[in-house]
């Protein structure tokens, strides 16, 4: 398997106004790792992410810095964002909309938001997001209205729309944010279906118990810097309770873990 490094980041710091939100972060995420950011709110978790996908920049006067994706340094950001599908719940609230399943899916090839007359869409295309849909067990969701769908419906659906590029990862930020007991099942799912394949899977969460076993690594975020990077084996009582700064207990039940402090 090729495991050329898809990030790479080396000493990054970003400031925003007053404030810094990320210091000196060194991280490398190689094709095919199954990654866990975690940590508390506010840790850096999803600042990490935007620099990623090249919303934050980083501080490039600190000698020896660098973001690389794909082994660049100079990237186009519509290369990156086709390279990386990315799935938030903020991406979710802009779908709200009386399209179809398999349209939000088609409009990732063309980083939109549904498609219009203007787009080309050909059998290919079509093909290639029905089978995106059935690699999240979300085919039979492809006539429905997004609108009318479940959250943890929707949220597969944006799950094929950041797959149908055939990106060289997926990172999902917060992916059970907002959703109960059978939307949690879906997803945890779709994410061990994934995670099966030859996808790179970086997941970005505040809660233990959303990681699928699959997960190899994990990378422990605490005020703006990595506090931990080691193997998931790390993930135990005594460094999640340092990470979150309260007693934290964490088994393992039928492969699946449970956290609670």
């Amino acid at each position: 398997m090729d495991k050329s490094p898809i990030i790479e980041m080396r000493k990054v710091t970003v400031r925003k106004r007053d404030s810094t939100i990320l210091s000196d972060v060194n991280l490398r995420i190689d094709a095919g790792d199954r990654v866990a950011i975690i940590g508390p709110n506010g840790s850096g978790k999803s600042s990490l992410i935007k620099v990623m996908i090249g919303e934050f920049w980083h501080d490039t006067s600190i000698p020896g810095a660098f973001v690389k994706i794909m082994g660049n340094e100079r990237w186009d950001i519509f290369d990156v964002r086709r390279a990386l599908g990315y799935v938030s719940n903020d991406l979710q609230d802009e779908f709200k909309r009386d399209i179809t399943g398999i349209e939000a899916v088609i409009s990732g090839a063309f980083g939109s938001i549904g498609t219009n007359r203007s787009q080309s869409v050909d059998d290919l295309l079509q093909r290639k997001a029905m089978a995106a849909l059935r690699a999240v067990g979300s085919s039979h969701l492809a006539s429905r209205e997004v609108s009318s769908l479940s959250t943890g419906e929707a949220r597969r659906i944006l799950m094929a729309r950041a797959l149908v590029n055939d990106p060289r990862a997926l990172i999902l930020d917060e992916p059970m944010t907002s959703l109960d007991l059978i939307g949690k099942g879906m997803m945890m799912d779709a994410m061990r279906a994934l995670a099966n394949s030859s996808t790179t899977l970086i997941l970005v969460t505040h809660d233990p118990s959303e990681i699928p076993p699959e997960v190899e690594r994990v990378v422990m975020m605490k005020h703006g810097s990595i506090f931990l990077d080691s193997d998931i084996a790390s993930m135990n009582d005594e460094n999640l309770s340092a990470l979150f700064e309260v007693p934290v207990r964490l088994r393992k039940v039928d492969g699946r873990y449970l956290a609670w402090s």
